[in-house]
């Protein structure tokens, strides 16, 4: 009995190890900017908040996207990110990574100044 459960155990951490290694999440943050502050704000933020992640976050691989609508109810100031991380752990470390950090709590003070972002969620994504 034992022995059947520690392969059911192995089979479903390989299952799992798999399953992440194949999709990637991204968490979409909507924003707006604060009076007084540009796009050229945001942008200077979020480059170094990126920077900031892939040296503090094991295994980097952390992306940022700005998003601003093209076509459609096209509202000026607002905004949206779109953070691309490659598995659900370096998810979890980019949330604690700038805490007791005197450069990452900067850096999370400045976006702050720059925009107010008023929801975000974390969507799993997989090529199809």
């Amino acid at each position: 009995m034992k022995s059947s459960l520690v392969k059911l155990s192995t089979l479903v951490c390989m299952l799992g190890i798999w399953a992440t290694a194949s999709a990637d999440f991204r968490e979409v943050f909507t924003c707006t900017i604060k009076e007084g502050k540009t796009m050229d704000d945001v942008r200077a933020a979020n480059s170094r908040w990126v920077k900031f992640m892939n040296a503090n976050v094991d295994g980097g691989g952390i992306t940022s996207h700005i998003i601003t609508s093209v076509v459609g109810n096209a509202s000026t100031g607002h905004f949206g990110y779109v953070d691309s991380f490659p598995t659900l752990a370096s998810w979890s470390a980019a949330k604690s990574a700038t805490e007791g950090n005197e450069e990452g709590e900067a850096i999370d003070e400045a976006l702050g100044e720059a925009a107010e972002c008023s929801e975000n969620r974390l969507y799993e994504a997989e090529e199809s």
